[in-house]
């Protein structure tokens, strides 16, 4: 059973747990939306977390070593954005831009191993184009546009 969603577990169970920490730290506090950026980084979304589930990896692949590394090392870093974020909320990195958007755009890292794994180019391309549009949006929440 080597469905490339299974992968996307712990992230899911990461976000559930984890997102009432970050906003109860005030994170994204001018969250409002622009409408058409909104629309467009949903659907990106929901194509993200669905493609995976028609991807398969193989363990016996060449690459699959080197493609599982990046992924955990992505989920490393992703996880530990979010942590510098909740437990060191007024540190310079919690303050900064490049800090409050890491949690928006260190999935990058991870979602390009899913893609990798499952021998995928079209949602590398996916996921690049959604982390973009995710990040804009971060971008103008923070800054309460």
């Amino acid at each position: 059973m080597n469905n490339c969603f299974l992968l996307l577990i712990p992230i899911l169970i990461w976000n559930l747990i984890f997102t009432p920490k970050l906003t109860g730290v005030g994170y994204m506090v001018g969250a409002k939306d622009i409408k058409s950026l909104k629309v467009f980084e949903e659907i990106l979304r929901m194509a993200i977390f669905i493609i995976p589930l028609f991807m398969r990896f193989d363990t016996f692949d060449k690459y699959f070593k080197n493609h599982i590394y990046l992924f955990f090392i992505g989920v490393v870093i992703y996880f530990g954005s979010w942590l510098m974020i909740i437990y060191f909320p007024n540190s310079c990195w919690s303050t900064s831009m490049i800090g409050l958007l890491a949690p928006g755009y260190t999935p990058l890292i991870w979602l390009i191993g899913i893609g990798l794994l499952g021998n995928f180019k079209a949602y590398n391309y996916l996921a690049v184009l959604f982390i973009a549009i995710h990040v804009l949006s971060s971008y103008f929440k923070l800054k309460g546009v």
